[in-house]
Order: C-alpha cells, then sequence, then structure tokens
C-alpha cells in the first residue's frame, strides 16, 4: 500500500545546474510522470509487489495520464480521487554528473484529506507494508501511519522532502528510509528514538547502505555505476525495499536487492521510466 502524491515531471538536461539569478540552456527536455509517491508505487510494482496506491490528480489531462500510467503497470488506482486543483508537477534539472535540482508545484497532492484516508481504511488494515513519503499534506501521512500500526501493519517512511513541521510533530513508524542530509536532521547521532522508528536506514550514494536497529549497525555497499541521472534512486530503493521485506527475505538480501535497483534507477533519464523491473534487478545481482 503506497499514500502518496503524484506529478508530471518536465525535466532538463543542462550542463550545469545553476546557481541564483543564473541562467544556463538546456540541451533537451523529456517530459514524465514522478510524485514521490508514484514512483515508490511504480518501484514496488515493478519490484514484483501488489501495489494499491492511495492520491490525488486533478481533473485535468495530466491527471488521466497519470491515472492510466499507474494502471498500466498493474497498480490499483481505487484509491485515488480526483480534484479540481490541477495535477502536481514538478520542474528538473540534472547535470552532466546526474545530480539535480528540483521544484515541485503540488497541486492536487494537497487537496487529499484524512476523509480519503479513512474511506480506504480497510484496505490500508490488510496490506503487508503501507510506505509513505511527505509529499501530501502533514495530518494524511500521519492518519494512515496511526491506522496502519493499530492493524499491526509495517510502516515505512521515506521522509521527504523533510520539512521542520515534521520535525516538530513526528510520528511513529516501523522503517525509516532517509538520505544522509536527512538523516542528519532527524538523528544526528543515528539515535532510533529521535527518529521515531525501530530501523533507520541510511542510503548514502556510492557509500554503503547503513542498516540500523537496536541490535546494532550493518552496512551493505551497492553496485558501482556511473549515473546518467539521479533523480527518482531514492524511490526504486524504497520501492523495492518494502517488496523484498515484506515476503520475508533476511534485512541483507532486502538492502541489497533496494541497492541494486537504486543504482539501475541512475542509468537513465527520468523517474518513472529509470525504474527497473525485478528480472533486471535480479540479472544485476547475478552480474
Amino acid at each position: 500500500m503506497v499514500v502518496g502524491s503524484l506529478n508530471v515531471d518536465h525535466t532538463l538536461r543542462v550542463p550545469r545546474l545553476p546557481g541564483p539569478g543564473e541562467t544556463v540552456t538546456a540541451s533537451r527536455i523529456l517530459t514524465g510522470f514522478g510524485g514521490k509517491g508514484a514512483n515508490q508505487a511504480v518501484a514496488a510494482a515493478r519490484a514484483g509487489g501488489r501495489v494499491t496506491m492511495i492520491g490525488c490528480v486533478g481533473r485535468d489531462d495530466f491527471g488521466r495520464l497519470c491515472l492510466e500510467a499507474l494502471q498500466a503497470e498493474g497498480i490499483d488506482t481505487s484509491g485515488i480521487s480526483r480534484s479540481d486543483v490541477p495535477t502536481g508537477s514538478a520542474f528538473l534539472a540534472v547535470d552532466g554528473a546526474g545530480e539535480n535540482l528540483i521544484i515541485v508545484n503540488p497541486g492536487a497532492n494537497h487537496a487529499i484529506a484524512e476523509a480519503d484516508i479513512e474511506r480506504h481504511a480497510g484496505v490500508i488494515r490488510a496490506a503487508d507494508a503501507l510506505v509513505l513519503q511527505l509529499e501530501c499534506p502533514l495530518p494524511v501521512v500521519r492518519r494512515a501511519a496511526e491506522i496502519a500500526r493499530a492493524a499491526g501493519v509495517r510502516v515505512i517512511l521515506n521522509p521527504s522532502p523533510l520539512s521542520d513541521a515534521f520535525l516538530a510533530d513526528r510520528f511513529d513508524v516501523d522503517v525509516v528510509i532517509a538520505n544522509e542530509g536527512e538523516a542528519a536532521r532527524l538523528a544526528p547521532d543515528r539515535d532510533l528514538r529521535k527518529a521515531r522508528c525501530r530501523q533507520l536506514i541510511i542510503t548514502r550514494g556510492e557509500e554503503p547502505t547503513l542498516s540500523i536497529t537496536a541490535a546494532g549497525l550493518r552496512e551493505e555497499a551497492p553496485p558501482k555505476v556511473v549515473p546518467v541521472d539521479t533523480v527518482g534512486a531514492g524511490d526504486a530503493f524504497a520501492g523495492a525495499y518494502a517488496v523484498a521485506s515484506s515476503e520475508g527475505n533476511d534485512e541483507a538480501f532486502a538492502i541489497a536487492f533496494a541497492n541494486r535497483a537504486g543504482a539501475l534507477a541512475t542509468l537513465a533519464d527520468g523517474a518513472q521510466p529509470s525504474i527497473p523491473t525485478r528480472s533486471a534487478i535480479e540479472a544485476f545481482g547475478r552480474g
């Protein structure tokens, strides 16, 4: 189960990321589908999961296309509502090293309400895992987590984009998947009590991924790749991890599987187009 955002992404390839007040010329533009929630739903589906998503899109053509794209992945979109607010959008600049700069217009992602979560509470309670991010209103994300945890459903939170509002009013989850910058703000001393979770996973690009539990620290080195576009790599990791860990695999396998998915996602342009299938992830592991 994924509760989260859906966007239309407009990605510009640039020689370098602009500084304040600076103009750079793009060599090309790619329009596709994104939103951290939708990306993670697609990642989980391609990794072999049976996925249902709750979210909100506009009544515009972009909203219709977002739904059709998810349905083509086999994702149940019955929990995605339509709003008179336009579908969310994101504008991304990606440089020659694959680094990126992102500006998001939330649009309909902020039209989802706690009532939408309550309507689908039964589906959340029936899930093996609930995956959350922070591109939807915080009360909505919190309520979904509360329903899941009360039913014994494992809650996986990717606290991105990390906001002061979330830091001031956190809630309990089972697993937090954060990058180094987010982890430093959430729990600078890697304290699980501060992170409000039982497991903290820290992704660190080319450096080993860290998994911190009450039992201690585990490191898992990701595959070495030359990135083309890092947009969506963290979402690919989160979706793949949710599936691998829900299948009953041990933690080392689940993180290694997710590391391979994240690495593969850096080898092509765009958020969702770059997300690998399960067969690609498994083949990459054998290589």
